[in-house]
């Protein structure tokens, strides 16, 4: 008998992730039928990734499961922003609808589709996704992600094929377009998207379902053990088949690195075999696409300088591959991604492969493109990340100059009216938290502060100055000091504080952290402002939000501040146990307890006393030294003096 779907009613309930509850949870969907009972059930994870530290994102989902990591790595950088090629690049794009809304939002990654027994998924499933649209999850702001048949399920015969096929088809009729050329789909809830508008006959296809490894583990052999073992197999496989591939990459934890052999190796094939140069393997890669994914430099050269008649040349434009990638984009893509996993895991990246960035200089000469530097000034450019050709030693480009010149010309300001209204500095104060302990148990005073705002006006001024010279080194900074600020040098001050406060300032107000600089910005560029303008004509670059970098290459000390790894799990649900407890503790003050209300009064007045008491004794202090709210006229020679003295 043919179930009666529009019969079924829903029920929704959650469940907080238990790692990090406030960040995930799971949605669990089921259908019931009147008479049949549960027919189908659906189960999603709602990841609310603004929640998340900057620079986490990937870390949680890569902790979270393997299909949710390799569903973000696909996908996201590790500030969970779309990747530039699922956007900008005119083929990896594919139907081009999807674009810069991805980039914000909560996500609702459908994990499961299921029917019971004796009912059929294709009537059941349709139902679920269309109960979950119509959901309280379904707001403007969410996009419902799925990725309907993960790379290490694909299909090994044509039977499986077309249950895949069928899949496909259930969650296109469902709204559901692919993004990019990858292997996921997206549903946007507001009825106006473009996404809506593309007819599911014109969705494009993924790349990846053509090029299917042997011998692959089935559903029921779904553990991370048997697809290592398959993985190694596979591998094994491609060595006896593809002896070139394997020599030109032998191992893929040797990326970049330097394999000398490989010359003879690649000649003596084309003289035996000239066709070996050529030949795809089972993932669609000629030789020339096997060492672009290497790094391998000397193969990728080696290949480029055979005869004409080997038309190795022809294979530098060809997508026909698992990863739908030219051998150029193959390598720009593997570099990019071993940084975002380096930086996503372990806070610190140590530089692109010198060898893996003259690959890309040769294939991008070989492919016609104008080279202005020779390779050498290629790889030093590149090392550190910069894809806009302007970052000053590779790695401060425009944009992050512009933001930290921003920070350090604005803040001084208001430090100067901090120094108008107080003797001793409020530890709430900008750049504050900066200092080290020694300097604030003493407690910072006006002539101190005011050589600290000083500190931050010399890097503004360095910023503002072109080539190596606009780097904000100490060194630098120090030479646009001009011996100035001896009170605060004297006292423990360093230059690198000022350097921090401006970085991890500038950070916070980024898309990493509020974005509430760059909308002011946007307003600028909206209002014909020339400093709005002025920014919005400067390059985009890799480098434009990498403060770790920064951090790094000015060595600060401190680039973990840029890059915490928040304890979701226990800060989360200790803070909901403290919580639970307050609550607790609220019921039995109300049952009966005055007793503790006259006490808590008490404690009041007596904590009122003594911060009156205290606070006497620094108006005192101030009054006997001379440096009250009323000093702002003394000369500065006079500060200088007492500033040494209070330090000693």
């Amino acid at each position: 008998m043919v179930l009666d779907i529009s019969k079924c009613t829903t029920t929704i309930r959650t469940t907080a992730h238990y790692d990090y509850p406030r960040i995930m949870k799971y949605v669990h969907l089921d259908a019931i039928h009147p008479k049949e009972g549960k027919t189908g059930s659906l189960v999603a994870l709602r990841i609310e990734r603004d929640w998340c530290a900057p620079g986490d994102f990937l870390d949680i989902m890569d902790r979270e499961s393997e299909e949710c990591s390799a569903f973000a790595y696909a996908l996201f950088n590790r500030f969970g922003r779309l990747k530039p090629e699922l956007v900008d690049n005119e083929h990896l794009k594919g139907s081009g609808v999807w674009g810069r809304e991805l980039d914000t939002g909560a996500i609702l990654f459908v994990l499961d589709t299921r029917a019971e027994k004796q009912h059929e998924w294709s009537v059941v499933a349709p139902f679920l996704l269309q109960e979950l649209a119509r959901s309280e999850f379904a707001s403007p702001r969410t996009f419902f992600f799925v990725w309907p048949i993960p790379p290490m399920y694909l299909a090994l015969d044509e039977e499986h094929e077309q249950k895949c096929a069928k899949v496909l088809n259930v969650f296109r009729k469902c709204h559901y377009r692919r993004i990019g050329r990858t292997s996921v789909l997206c549903y946007a809830p507001d009825p106006a998207h473009p996404s809506r508008a593309l007819a599911k006959e014109d969705d494009v296809e993924s790349h990846i379902g053509a090029f299917q490894y042997r011998d692959q583990p089935t559903l029921a052999e779904d553990c991370a053990f048997v697809r290592r073992v398959q993985r190694d197999r596979d591998q094994a496989k491609r060595d006896e088949e593809y002896p070139l591939h394997s020599m030109i990459d032998p191992d893929p934890l040797l990326f970049g690195y330097p394999m000398p052999e490989v010359v003879d190796d690649i000649r003596g094939a084309y003289s035996q075999d000239p066709t070996l140069v050529r030949r795809k393997d089972d993932r669609g890669f000629t030789p020339l696409h096997v060492a672009a994914y290497a790094g391998n430099a000397l193969a990728v050269r080696t290949l480029l300088g055979l005869p004409a008649a080997s038309a190795v040349d022809q294979d530098l434009r060809r997508r026909d591959n698992n990863l739908g990638r030219t051998p150029l984009e193959l390598c720009e893509y593997k570099i990019n991604d071993i940084k975002e996993r380096a930086q996503a895991r372990f806070g610190i990246w140590a530089g692109h492969k010198a060898n893996a960035l003259r690959a890309i200089y040769l294939l991008k000469k070989a492919a016609g493109e104008h080279m202005a530097l020779t390779e050498d000034e290629f790889v030093a450019q590149r090392e550190w990340g910069c894809t806009c050709g302007q970052c000053t030693d590779g790695w401060l480009s425009p944009r992050m100059r512009y933001r930290l010149f921003w920070e350090a010309e604005t803040t001084p300001d208001t430090m100067d009216d901090i120094c108008s209204m107080y003797a001793v500095i409020p530890s709430d104060s900008p750049a504050m938290s900066h200092l080290p302990p020694e300097i604030l148990q003493k407690g910072v005073r006006k002539p101190f502060y005011r050589d600290y705002a000083a500190v931050m006006r010399a890097i503004s001024r360095v910023l503002g100055q072109p080539g190596m010279a606009g780097l904000p080194t100490a060194a630098n900074i120090q030479t646009a000091l001009h011996g100035e600020t001896s009170c605060f040098f004297v006292n423990g001050g360093r230059v690198e504080h000022a350097m921090d406060y401006v970085l991890y300032s500038a950070m916070e107000q980024s898309p990493c952290g509020n974005a509430t600089w760059d909308q002011l910005l946007e307003d600028l560029v909206t209002d014909g402002s020339p400093e709005g303008l002025a920014y919005a004509g400067m390059p985009t670059c890799d480098n434009d939000l990498d403060f770790i970098r920064v951090a790094e290459r000015l060595k600060l000390g401190t680039h973990h501040r840029y890059w915490v790894r928040t304890d979701y799990g226990g800060n989360d649900r200790d803070e909901m146990d403290d919580e639970d407890e307050e609550d607790e503790d609220d019921e039995d003050e109300d049952e009966g307890g005055a007793e503790d209300e006259d006490e808590d009064e008490d404690d009041d007045e007596e904590d009122e006393n003594m911060d009156e008491d205290e606070s006497d004794e620094e108006e005192n202090e101030g009054d006997e030294d001379g440096d009250n709210n009323e000093g702002d006229d003394e000369d500065e020679d006079e500060d200088e003096d007492e500033c040494m003295d209070e330090y000693k």
